[in-house]
């Protein structure tokens, strides 16, 4: 059997079957499970690989293998088809698995990006709101929520959401992040800076949150704190250079020209990349590029 196979299933704790009489040792994708979890765990052996096609062959096998009576195995099987890019045969599949088990959150995750995928906005919206009522604690579904409600310009909704994903993640700092991202977006800086403070606190040597606390201090008439979190950014990874050409832009709207000038030095190593970066810092700090 090839030994990726062999690390693969260790790593994961998967159960591998015999080959099928007459198959050699060496061709593990000709493998058939006996079993609907042998079967299920070929596929996600498959999925790994990137055989799509194959991973579709056992889920569907481990499907007929259950008698239909597990719903997951639809999803998987389901999963197989999006990674495969067959969008009708995955939501058919969904589908299907709401109809063994109409009380599964996951179904309806899996139609909402489907439907997400074709610009079906509102199908989208209320599929992860079905997934939300049969699983009200799920924080990851409220930030998906979040994120289809932000994408299609409804941005209190998003706030409603993601402000819902941190009550029931509160020791998560991405939720924090995203919801002080929004904030900013949606010019409520000092109420942005309260949740980057939280993500902050969460995750203090993720320089990147800094560097969005710094947008939201300057946009909240802080600009003394703002050029803190800039240096605290830059103090974590010091060869970012884009840290320095923000300094820098700080430090010359302050008319501290002399310490700006030292930061543009640093600054020179921007590549094309992060100067684009650095150019959409300036327009959302409303400094000039």
């Amino acid at each position: 059997m090839d030994d990726r196979y062999k690390r693969i299933a260790d790593l994961f704790g998967l159960a591998l079957p015999a080959p099928v009489e007459g198959d050699e040792e060496d061709t593990p994708r000709r493998l058939t499970g006996g079993t609907a979890k042998e079967s299920a765990d070929l596929g996600a052996l498959s999925l790994t690989e990137g055989d799509y096609e194959k991973a579709i062959e056992h889920f569907r096998r481990a499907v007929e293998q259950s008698k239909d009576e597990d719903p997951a195995l639809r999803i998987d099987l389901a999963g197989a088809y999006e990674y495969a890019e067959m969008a009708p045969q995955a939501m058919r599949q969904y589908l299907e698995a709401l109809r063994v088990t109409s009380d599964a959150p996951e179904p309806h995750v899996g139609l909402s990006q489907l439907y997400k995928r074709e610009g079906r906005w509102r199908e989208a919206i209320a599929e992860l709101e079905a997934a939300l009522r049969a699983d009200p604690e799920n924080a990851f579904h409220y930030f998906k929520l979040a994120e289809l409600h932000a994408e299609i310009g409804d941005r209190a909704s998003a706030l409603s959401a993601i402000q819902a994903a941190v009550v029931h993640a509160p020791d998560d700092p991405f939720y924090h992040y995203w919801m002080g991202d929004l904030l900013i977006a949606m010019k409520r800086p000092d109420e942005a800076v309260d949740a980057l403070r939280a993500a902050v606190e969460l995750s203090p040597g993720d320089d990147f949150l800094f560097l969005r606390t710094s947008v939201a201090f300057w946009n909240a008439g802080r600009p003394s704190e703002a050029v803190k979190a800039v240096r605290l950014a830059s103090d974590l990874d010091p060869d970012q250079a884009l840290y320095h050409g923000l300094l820098q832009r700080f430090l010359l709207a302050q008319n501290q020209e002399e310490e700006a000038a030292l930061e543009a030095k640093r600054a020179q190593e921007l590549d094309d990349y992060d100067a684009e970066r650095l150019r959409r810092l300036l327009i959302e700090v409303g400094l000039t590029p």
